[in-house]
């Protein structure tokens, strides 16, 4: 009863988990580091970025993700970026901590630039199995918790040029497959391929833009995502966007510099 059991919980976590190096890239929207390493050479500043997103709020141990990242360009073409992350769904929790670098150069005297970067996370990977209540309790499932630490790397590229923007990046390039239930039905986190890009539309006196972007990923059992976004961004100080996966998605977002 308790391999079937775990065997299913952990069927429900592969569903959960794909899409680059963990749920975490879903927030990507915010903070674009968490997609692609080499992103973080866009910023010319020090960014600090919180992160959160929570979903069916009604229900007990409800989907929950929240990320806090730290980037930061060196003027000798060098940057880093460190991230602590935490991923919860029902009785499954994963956190971790991923570091980036990245190396940029420029292309042309127009500032057209291409940056390289690579990451290296650590996460550890827990069922909560304490927080099980069934209604008819089952002497079989221990009320001990399970825990599992595995690391992780992934690389991209970056291109920049004027109004567009394309990324490439690889994640799970340790592919992962828990061993709690013993089965050949776990899931396992295959490497996983994704492309990113964006263009920006501005008004004349730099005030305004609106920026179409599209992401598209797929792992090596060809599980593919589309990501179609659009934001509008007002005086470099705010944004408004909406997205479309599965579902359409209103968003939001103050900054500091964006166009």
């Amino acid at each position: 009863m308790k391999k079937y059991f775990l065997t299913i919980v952990m069927i429900f976590a592969g569903m959960l988990v794909f899409s680059q190096d963990l749920p975490f890239a879903r927030q990507y929207m915010f903070d674009q580091t968490l997609l692609n390493p080499a992103i973080g050479s866009r910023n010319d500043f020090i960014t600090i970025k919180l992160t959160g997103n929570q979903q069916w709020t009604q229900m007990p141990r409800n989907p929950l993700s929240q990320t806090l990242s730290y980037n930061m360009k060196f003027i000798n073409k060098m940057g880093f970026n460190a991230a602590l992350l935490n991923d919860r769904y029902g009785v499954i929790n994963n956190s971790g901590l991923k570091l980036s670098y990245f190396y940029y150069t420029k292309l042309n005297t127009k500032g057209d630039y291409i940056s390289f970067g690579a990451s290296v996370s650590g996460y550890n990977y827990a069922i909560k199995m304490s927080q099980l209540n069934p209604a008819t309790p089952d002497p079989r499932l221990s009320g001990d918790n399970m825990n599992t630490f595995f690391m992780n790397a992934g690389i991209g590229v970056y291109y920049e040029k004027d109004k567009l923007s394309l990324g490439l990046s690889a994640g799970n390039l340790v592919p992962y497959k828990p061993s709690f239930a013993n089965t050949d039905l776990e899931p396992s986190q295959s490497r996983t391929y994704t492309l990113y890009g964006e263009y920006r539309i501005k008004n004349e006196i730099n005030t305004m833009a609106v920026v179409p972007s599209l992401l598209f990923s797929i792992d090596e059992l060809r599980r593919k995502e589309v990501n179609i976004n659009t934001k509008l961004i007002i005086q470099n100080v705010v944004w408004f966007g909406v997205s479309y996966r599965d579902a359409i998605t209103l968003q939001a977002q103050a900054m500091h510099k964006y166009l």
